[in-house]
């Protein structure tokens, strides 16, 4: 498939135990996707593209399949994409079926071509993000924070104000997600507490969930944020303990934009 894909497995610490997750990121036009169905959907996901689809719903599902097979298949390997099925759940939510595991979750996130997942151990909640900014949105991001959390990313953050609302934004959604209760909740029980820098982002807690950590990513138009425990630390499979390649990532997908509309 043409396009952008990247995936890694994570390692994940906590006390004496170490589990696995994987994160994929994809970003690749509508067509690329749809001339690879066959290999990724199996049949009852298939179902889900009908005629009815517009073509900007029918690119988030194709890439937010994708991107959860990746990750999917990352921590499952030997089993085909196609016998992975990520359906929507009650909520909407997404709901893994791996053959031979029983414990595995994924979480999507979408924003225009691209998609992210992360595929997850139950025993460790997480959360993702993705975002792109969208000028036309900026008085309802505003809404949804508190002054001091303005004030809190804007000593933090080198970026104008849309792209630090929209951080805060991406965490909070993250969080949501990992607490499995989506937006509905109002914004304010998600507040954000602290805020400190990263090379490209953030990490952050939460006010009132203060059992998990979150670190996000801007590069733009593009924002990104993982929440997770935050008795949890986590290292590639290759050794180097950082979330960094999040960002590393998001400033690919800019510059292949960048290369494609020049």
């Amino acid at each position: 498939m043409s396009g952008f894909e990247r995936g890694a497995i994570v390692l994940l610490h906590e006390g004496g135990r170490t589990l696995r997750c994987a994160i994929s990121l994809v970003d690749a036009p509508l067509p690329a996707l749809e001339e690879a169905t066959r290999d990724i959907l199996g049949p009852e996901e298939e179902s889900l593209l009908t005629d009815r689809l517009a073509p900007a719903r029918r690119q988030s599902l194709l890439a937010g399949r994708r991107a959860a097979k990746n990750a999917l298949c990352l921590l499952a390997p030997g089993v085909p994409a196609r016998d992975i099925s990520v359906l929507p759940g009650l909520l909407q939510q997404p709901v893994a079926c791996v053959p031979g595991r029983s414990n595995l979750q994924v979480t999507l996130a979408h924003a225009g071509t691209a998609a992210m997942a992360v595929a997850h151990p139950e025993a460790c909640p997480m959360g993702i993000d993705l975002e792109r900014a969208a000028p036309e949105q900026q008085s309802a991001l505003i809404e949804q924070t508190t002054p001091r959390e303005r004030a809190l990313a804007q000593t933090v953050l080198p970026y104008d104000e849309h792209q630090r609302l929209l951080l805060l934004w991406c965490l909070k959604e993250a969080l949501s997600k990992a607490l499995r209760c989506g937006l509905t909740v109002p914004f304010s029980l998600l507040e954000i507490a602290s805020l400190a820098p990263l090379p490209g982002g953030v990490r952050a807690r939460f006010e009132n969930f203060t059992q998990y950590e979150g670190v996000a990513f801007c590069a733009p138009p593009l924002s990104a944020a993982l929440v997770m425990p935050h008795t949890v630390r986590w290292e590639s499979a290759g050794g180097a303990a950082s979330p960094q390649m999040l960002h590393d990532w998001l400033r690919e997908i800019v510059a292949l934009h960048h290369h494609r509309s020049g």
